[in-house]
């Protein structure tokens, strides 16, 4: 089988020679989902030369149309031969031929959005109707150190549409009952994710459905309520091919043009750095957070994890000051901020303008979070693993409330 590819306007091109079988299905898989994660949307499939496909080659060609079509792509078979035409019609696939499939999005993608650029990537910003979200600070980091009691965050907290948190907290219905689980939490548009502390592995979520909100408690961390003032969607220039973290966030901060500022963002991500507690910080004493006993307490990435995924990432960023200092960290010179982020298997995702509830309802759509990680710069030279880093994605921002 051989392989070609050629840019024509917004479609990309894949040529195909050869026969399409069994031993072959594989390769051109991969070919065509590694176009996608390049974020080409629109992909023509070129099968002039195709002299034989077989059950397994039309689940390839089927698998990447719905994936396309789950985004608002458009896909379609062009010059097909005449074997491949007959095994079309005869599968009941002959909508896949020629450009029938051209799907609603490329009319949507057609109303772009305002373009601006950074030192490694490229955005384009839509204007979104709300003011800003105003920020309540819970706890402090005192209680990483045996501060903890059954009173602290004793009030449940509603995660509703409105609702954007990030830091240590449980769902569930008291704090005596969030204890042991207590762990990296984030609140966005109606989902809730956290990485029980208790060992039990696997993140735990709640999805906003009809009357169910989710509820839970927040043992330290941020809770903003209001709604989002811009979309940036971004993508990462192809000399620096990846983007990071602090980039992202400084961009942020400028667009929202205030001295805080909430984003949440879904993204294809080339690699997560951070770390998640092995205990919950309701059992802490004073100097378990202490060298050397922090490693019996926290997991670090020693490098890049998760490479290759899909990525809800929820946070603060502020300029130096900050009144919500206590609780951000560094990020790039004169920028603090506190940043969580949930791992999901890759998808892609649709261009243009998207929504965020349901986007993020579609995340954990038939799959569960694979982590949840408290993202870290580590600037160390030699020995730091550096930062987060992410090839495309959107950016709900807003400006933090005074």
């Amino acid at each position: 089988m051989e392989i070609t590819r050629e840019k024509s306007g917004d479609s990309l091109i894949i040529r195909l020679a050869g026969r399409l079988d069994t031993s072959w299905c594989d390769t051109v898989e991969q070919a065509l989902t590694q176009a996608v994660r390049e974020g080409e949307h629109s992909i023509r499939l070129d099968m002039e030369r195709v002299t034989y496909v077989s059950s397994a080659g039309l689940r390839v060609v089927l698998t990447v149309y719905k994936q396309l079509l789950g985004i608002k792509g458009s896909f379609g078979i062009v010059n097909p031969s005449p074997m491949v035409r007959s095994v079309l019609f005869m599968a009941g696939m002959e909508a896949l031929i020629g450009n029938q499939t051209d799907l609603a999005g490329d009319l949507e993608h057609a109303a772009q959005g305002r373009a601006v650029s950074s030192s490694r990537a490229d955005y384009e910003l839509f204007p979104l109707p709300g003011k800003g979200i105003r920020v309540e600070a819970i706890g402090s980091d005192s209680l990483l150190h045996g501060g903890f009691n059954e009173t602290i965050g004793r009030d449940a907290i509603r995660f509703d549409d409105e609702t954007v948190a990030v830091g240590i907290g449980a769902l569930g219905a008291s704090p005596a009952d969030c204890a042991p689980r207590f762990g990296e939490f984030l609140a966005a548009g109606g989902v809730s994710v956290f990485q029980p502390a208790d060992g039990s592995g696997r993140p735990d979520f709640v999805v906003s459905e009809g009357s169910l909100v989710p509820e839970g408690h927040l043992l330290l961390g941020l809770v903003g309520r209001g709604d989002f003032s811009m979309l940036a969607r971004f993508q990462a220039k192809d000399d620096a091919r990846t983007v990071g973290l602090g980039e992202i966030a400084a961009t942020a901060l400028e667009i929202a043009g205030a001295p805080a500022a909430i984003l949440v963002a879904v993204t294809e991500t080339a690699g997560l750095v951070g770390a998640t507690l092995r205990r919950s910080p309701a059992s802490a004493s004073a100097d378990n957070f202490n060298f050397p006993q922090i490693r019996d307490w926290l997991s670090f990435t020693s490098e890049r994890a998760f490479r290759d995924s899909t990525s809800l990432v929820v946070g603060v960023v502020a300029h130096d000051g900050s009144s919500l200092q206590p609780l951000l960290r560094p990020l790039v010179s004169g920028i603090q901020g506190h940043f969580h982020a949930a791992c999901f298997p890759y998808r892609p995702l649709q261009k243009g303008r998207i929504d965020l509830k349901p986007t993020l309802a579609a995340l954990f759509d038939g799959r569960a979070a694979q982590a949840v990680f408290h993202l870290l710069h580590d600037s160390r030279e030699f020995t730091g693993a550096g930062e987060s880093e992410f090839l495309r994605g959107a950016v709900w921002i807003a400006p933090v409330l005074p």
